[in-house]
């Protein structure tokens, strides 16, 4: 294929992306296919999650092609490449400092892929097609903070191709990086099969295959003690946890397999889906979370189970989806008016889509409160957005530990 046919296969390939990271209503499912076809997505999800989805799968087929093609995604179907390639050729004088630095790219695909067998890939959201992804958050963006997230990184990316040219596809890329460490390693086994077993290999390129096989295995190891210190970091911490999105994950691995794509974010009719700016910490960061702002949870909607690329958040059908348990609404008597007597209010009860809160007299203390049933309760935070009261709520969803 020749250098026009390709830009006009990437160009097509561009295009496709596009339509899909803005699905029509009928197909809200198809935002997440994009970042599913990414060779380095598809392994680091399936081996964390230990499944194959369709989408994975396809991702699959596309790697295994990549075994016998050297960086042939990159090459022909990679949209980011096109609008890398494009900022590049700005033409401003760039610096070739990194053309010495090795492959980094490598190393970050070879940490995510180890972090990813204890069930936490440390670095998945650095993906092109996540980023790529990410940046369609920017027209369901609220405010400034969540549209200048949404953008940086893509904004990162094209500011790298306009001040270092390929930088980022040949030495920082780990999708490009999972590529070469395929053909890598199909290379190296076809150099084992043909030489005899008594052949001695030249000493040259026995000692680079030798140095480079060590270092790839220190950053084997060290994805799987960093995946692990990060899962006993998140369980250390899960109480205290946001709320996340239904049908996600645990919190000790949740942080690693979301790629902060923010399909979730874009697919939610309530809005109440937002990008974590530090409340879990730096490994949450960017990470989805649910805040009962101005609305709920809807009970008829499972839209952002659907959209998950990853298995960071897992899809369910809309009855298993109503029985998930986001968190427990709990009641704070020093706030709520009706306890203190200030007024008559049934706001909770009214608001609940679920049945699940109750007003309990006492006569002993001639005082009257919400009660919730926690067997009816599912955290969707339809009370807490009803309660009338100012500044903190009197009845709060909080999130159960794991």
């Amino acid at each position: 294929m020749n250098v026009r046919a390709r830009r006009y296969f990437q160009a097509a390939c561009l295009l496709a992306a596009a339509i899909l990271l803005w699905p029509p209503p009928f197909w809200t499912g198809a935002s997440k296919i994009v970042v599913q076809l990414s060779p380095f997505a598809a392994i680091c999800s399936s081996l964390a999650l230990h499944s194959v989805s369709l989408g994975t799968g396809a991702g699959l087929i596309l790697a295994a092609i990549g075994i016998f093609r050297r960086r042939w995604f990159c090459k022909y179907a990679c949209p980011v490449g096109l609008l890398l390639d494009g900022a590049a050729k700005i033409g401003l004088r760039r610096s070739r400092w990194w053309m010495r630095c090795p492959s980094l790219g490598m190393f970050f695909a070879v940490l995510t892929i180890a972090g990813s067998v204890v069930g936490y890939p440390l670095l998945l959201w650095l993906d092109p097609l996540a980023i790529l992804s990410g940046s369609f958050a920017v027209r369901t963006a609220g405010s400034m903070l969540p549209a200048f997230l949404a953008i940086f990184g893509l904004a990162v990316l094209i500011l790298l191709s306009i001040t270092s040219g390929p930088l980022w596809c040949v030495r920082l890329c780990p999708l490009g990086g999972t590529l070469d460490l395929l053909a890598s390693a199909k290379t190296l086994f076809q150099t084992r099969l043909k030489t005899a077993p008594r052949e001695a290999p030249h000493p040259g390129p026995a000692g680079v295959q030798a140095h480079a096989g060590r270092r790839t295995f220190v950053c084997a190891a060290a994805g799987i003690v960093m995946g692990l210190l990060a899962r006993k970091l998140g369980n250390a911490r899960g109480e205290n946890a946001p709320l996340r999105p239904p049908g996600a994950v645990s919190e000790s691995s949740f942080a690693g397999l979301c790629m902060r794509c923010g399909n979730c974010v874009r697919s939610c009719p309530a809005k109440i889906i937002h990008p974590d700016t530090g409340q879990a910490g730096v490994a949450g960061l960017l990470a989805p979370l649910l805040r009962y702002e101005k609305s709920y949870c809807l009970e008829d909607c499972a839209a952002c189970t659907r959209v998950c690329p990853s298995g960071a958040i897992q899809p369910m059908e809309l009855p298993d989806k109503r029985r998930y348990l986001i968190g427990e609404a709990l009641m704070d008597g020093a706030l709520c008016v009706l306890a203190l007597g200030q007024r008559d209010c049934d706001a909770c009860l009214r608001a609940c889509p679920f049945d699940a809160v109750r007003i309990r007299w006492d006569e002993e203390q001639y005082i009257a409160y919400p009660v919730v049933d926690f067997t009816k309760c599912n955290g969707c935070g339809a009370c807490e957005v009803a309660c009338p009261t100012f500044g903190d709520k009197a009845i709060r969803v909080w999130r159960k530990a794991d």
